[in-house]
């Protein structure tokens, strides 16, 4: 009988996906009921995958607190100490709005969080907003994914504001604010705009609590895979129609897209033409490094199960083959990823550290690869394969200056950034090989 892995999940909490929703609302502040012990998350963001973010303080005000809960605690009343910690988040003037969630331990004796709440909005005028703590079932994308669906069912969404030129994208990944994000948001503006299209919200993008309203305005709702329950329940309360899409990540994706934004708004002929000129300049520019660099390289994917497609798609672009894909989210985020990768690459889904680990040795032995695309879970497995990093969390990669990675031009650089890493790794085999000649000869 095979030993029991202990090892930690390569899927973040659903603490730390509230987090980055909390990290992507500029005046956003937290209540977390649970232990001291929960602060130390915030690293998971601040200062280590987002060099931009703000979460935390040297001034001592951070943007996410706890109630420093203790079991020794638990048997008593605790609403009048949460009711005093939240009117003073409430109420402090750099407070656009609050979300509060409680971790399993607290939430278990079953205390009237969402009374709370409404108590302390009504008393502050500001929006407090429970998110339901589901630490016990759900992992980061699900905490990210509850946190917008909260703020979809109690915010308040102004009526009969709907325009048929707006859109809003809601469910967008914003998993930190640097340029990256700043350039994705950019250029997807841009495509929507040639369609004769206004962008007017998107959940989220760092913008102030009170602008998040503002998707009330929306005629048409795209809905992306890290918030589709969100997009559910805001076309519920205005009425807009609802298109899902997946990430915009590489040609394919960003073409259907466009395609479907463009069908459910009727400008079927803007979208080719917007299509036709994009392709017009990102293509060339990869004539010579396709064959040269590329062609019939093999490629694995360690990451975000709903980037997974678009890596594929990008990798058999170029001319190479996707290997496999360790996705490292609980098995029903990975459905679609699933689905898509059958009969294409090998898939594993929501692994232990050492399985996946293990996953990895083996795959290469019997299949070894030339470049590895991944998250912060393998970046150190591998040693002897070029890398880069993509999607939550990258802690060695990080965006000063805009660059996308999604939509035409995020293609341009991800494929300028696996063809640099294939080219580094080409290098410092061929200087091996070298001292290896010169040692013999």
């Amino acid at each position: 009988m095979s030993e029991r892995d202990w090892s930690t999940r390569s899927a973040w909490t659903f603490l730390i996906g509230e987090y980055l929703a909390v990290n992507a609302i500029r005046d956003a502040y937290m209540l977390v009921e649970g232990p001291d012990c929960v602060h130390l998350k915030t690293q998971f963001v601040q200062g280590n995958h987002d060099w931009m973010s703000t979460l935390t303080s040297v001034s001592g005000h951070h943007r996410v607190a706890n109630t420093a809960l203790h079991p020794v605690q638990m048997a008593r009343s605790r609403e009048e100490v949460i009711l005093e910690v939240l009117r003073r988040i409430a109420t402090h003037p750099a407070t656009g709005g609050v979300l509060m969630t409680a971790m399993p331990m607290a939430a278990v004796t079953g205390a009237d969080y969402d009374g709370m709440c409404k108590v302390v909005a009504g008393e502050s005028g500001k929006p407090v907003v429970q998110v339901p703590g589901r630490s016990l079932g759900g992992d980061w994308l699900d905490g990210y994914a509850e946190a917008l669906a909260a703020l979809a069912r109690r915010l308040d969404l102004p009526a009969g504001r709907a325009d048929p030129r707006k859109v809003a994208l809601v469910g967008y990944l914003c998993d930190r604010n640097e340029g990256d994000h700043r350039a994705n948001l950019r250029d997807l503006r841009a495509l929507v705009s040639a369609l004769d299209l206004d962008v007017c919200s998107v959940w989220l993008e760092n913008q102030a609590f009170a602008d998040l309203a503002a998707v009330a305005e929306a005629a048409t709702i795209v809905s992306l895979p890290y918030g589709r329950k969100a997009a559910t329940w805001v076309a519920k309360r205005t009425g807009a129609r609802v298109v899902e899409c997946d990430v915009p990540l590489g040609p394919s994706a960003t073409e259907r897209l466009v395609r479907a934004v463009a069908s459910a708004t009727g400008r079927e002929s803007l979208a080719e033409a917007r299509i036709e000129a994009e392709l017009a300049r990102c293509v060339p520019p990869l004539e010579w490094v396709v064959p040269f660099v590329f062609q019939d390289r093999v490629v694995g994917f360690v990451g975000d199960p709903h980037l997974a497609a678009g890596v594929a798609d990008v990798v058999e672009l170029l001319g190479a083959r996707l290997a496999f894909a360790a996705l490292t989210g609980r098995e029903a985020h990975c459905a679609a990823a699933r689905s898509v990768l059958a009969g294409r690459a090998a898939v594993l889904e929501n692994p232990r550290a050492q399985k996946l680990a293990d996953f990895l040795e083996s795959s290469v032995v019997a299949d070894p690869i030339d470049l590895l695309v991944t998250n912060e879970a393998a970046v150190n497995l591998l040693p002897d394969v070029a890398r880069i990093e993509l999607g939550f969390p990258s802690l060695y990669r990080h965006e000063l200056y805009d660059r996308p990675y999604l939509g035409f031009g995020g293609f341009l650089a991800l494929a300028s950034d696996m063809a640099n890493a294939l080219r580094r790794q080409d290098a410092a085999r061929g200087r091996a090989a070298g001292y290896r000649l010169r040692e013999g000869g």
